[in-house]
């Protein structure tokens, strides 16, 4: 941080940060999720209050993702998970930064503003026109508030954009309804006379909806009583826009990684043959073992290309495939990475000639990432029986399949969040990315999955694909 410019100071705990905020005046804080003492999020509530400009980016463990959408409803302006990445973090740090200077640029306009309104009205006619047209040229929508939120007064963008008739509260104009907007900023400038902000999305009058920030300024009459409340917004759609933009970017993107990490493995399979027959002047397993890596291989190319699809949301790409052509590529695959370990891989399947209408790369991924899971958690020197069982049944109008593993199993507690995109059990090992990739390719093929365990002694995902009917 420093050698990008940053003046960094560090505390040891929630509470010291938060005797220091209080002290003097910070404009990003990055921070832990969880801490002793005080966590993370309770110093995000602490900041929000007594220092409400200070912008806070959360650093978070596997298994905080729920923590971490709870710390953006609280006002924080990213979270990024741990191991950090240099580049997540400086996004997270160019994204508080600009929303800084957006606030900086928003506060010293309204301040203008303010200040502008304050000496017009005390001012002679000609005074009071020249603030009118400042007032009603601005690009942001701009209104004036009493304490019930009737709006007394707007600008030409807010009339013409948002809509506007006599006797209309804020609320009514911008979100189309008859109640106030929880936390509403204006309410907040009324009862301490301090300005106050906001990020909503809005209606405008033609339907279209937008993200606008919004700042808000006390106006006092010549007793200094706060009479009025101005309100100004920006329309920020473009920016929240770009920031969904990246965020889906940097998951795909992990997805791809993921991917290439599953072609890895079968590659490492693959090779693993060649030697042995290589070894052993076995001309089936050579043959065997390259047909494995070349078709790894090419997997790649096609991962690398769907990153320039990331930002189009796309249907499979199915094609027939037959079932046992299927589960014997997942077994050519995985099983000589089991064998390596010491682990029995055992395949089970049905005799009769049958077929599923899928696409195959991404339903060979996510099988591929629960068969790694499930060689990952065999690996455990203290497990004595290391077995996986891969189960191919018809039932009804659906193959159903069941992969078991002998390991520790999983948790009661976080069988609820396997499939949440960032969660691993594995340490700096893990993305977290697997399951949640695998869940969202069953899905797309209008398959289920789910998972169930026996701590301490085994963990089984079954996954429920449709039937290609002929």
């Amino acid at each position: 941080l420093q050698d990008a410019g940053f003046i960094v100071e560090t505390v040891d705990t929630g509470k010291q940060a938060a005797r220091r905020i209080e002290a003097t005046p910070f404009d990003i804080v990055l921070t832990d999720i969880r801490m002793p003492g005080m966590d993370g999020i309770s110093l995000l509530k602490h900041i929000k209050i007594k220092s409400p400009d200070t912008e806070v980016i959360m650093i978070t463990g596997h298994g905080d993702f729920k923590l971490a959408i709870e710390s953006l409803k609280l006002d924080a302006v990213d979270f990024i998970s741990k191991p950090i990445d240099n580049d997540v973090l400086d996004i997270a740090l160019k994204r508080a930064v600009d929303r800084i200077e957006t606030k900086k640029k928003l506060s010293a306009y309204t301040s203008d503003l303010e200040q502008r309104v304050q000496q017009k009205t005390a001012q002679l006619d000609a005074s009071q026109k020249r603030y009118a047209q400042l007032f009603n040229e601005s690009p942001s929508f701009i209104t004036i508030q009493d304490r019930d939120l009737k709006i007394i007064e707007t600008n030409k963008v807010f009339t013409q954009l948002v809509g506007f008739e006599p006797g209309m509260a804020c609320y009514q104009a911008y979100k189309k309804r008859d109640l106030p907007c929880r936390n509403c900023p204006v309410k907040k400038t009324f009862k301490d006379g301090q300005s106050h902000h906001a990020d909503m999305e809005i209606t405008r009058k033609d339907g279209k909806r937008c993200h606008i920030l919004i700042q808000t300024s006390g106006i006092t009459d010549t007793s200094g009583r706060l009479t009025h409340v101005m309100e100004m917004a920006t329309d920020v759609t473009m920016i929240h826009d770009l920031q969904d933009h990246l965020a889906t970017l940097g998951l795909h993107i992990g997805s791809i990684s993921h991917g290439i990490k599953q072609v890895l493995t079968g590659v490492d399979g693959g090779s693993y043959l060649l030697e042995s027959g290589l070894k052993k002047k076995d001309p089936q397993l050579i043959h065997e073992g390259w047909n494995i890596v070349k078709d790894k291989i090419s997997g790649i190319r096609q991962m690398v290309l769907d990153i320039l699809f990331h930002s189009k949301k796309r249907t499979p790409d199915k094609t027939q495939i037959p079932l046992f052509d299927l589960v014997n590529e997942l077994r050519q695959t995985i099983e000589p990475a089991a064998r390596k370990k010491g682990i029995r891989f055992h395949v089970t399947q049905p005799e009769e000639a049958l077929h599923l209408t899928i696409e195959k790369p991404s339903i060979t991924a996510a099988f591929m990432s629960i068969l790694e899971n499930a060689v990952d958690a065999c690996t455990d020197d203290t497990i004595k029986k290391k077995r996986i069982d891969f189960t191919a049944k018809k039932r009804g109008n659906s193959i159903v399949f069941t992969i078991t593993d002998t390991g520790p199993g999983i948790p009661c507690g976080d069988l609820e969040k396997i499939f949440d995109p960032f969660y691993s059990d594995k340490g700096d090992k893990g993305t977290g990315l697997g399951l949640f990739i695998a869940q969202r390719a069953i899905r797309d093929h209008s398959g289920l999955i789910r998972a169930a365990s026996d701590p301490g002694k085994r963990t089984t995902f079954t996954i429920e694909l449709p039937l290609d009917k002929r």
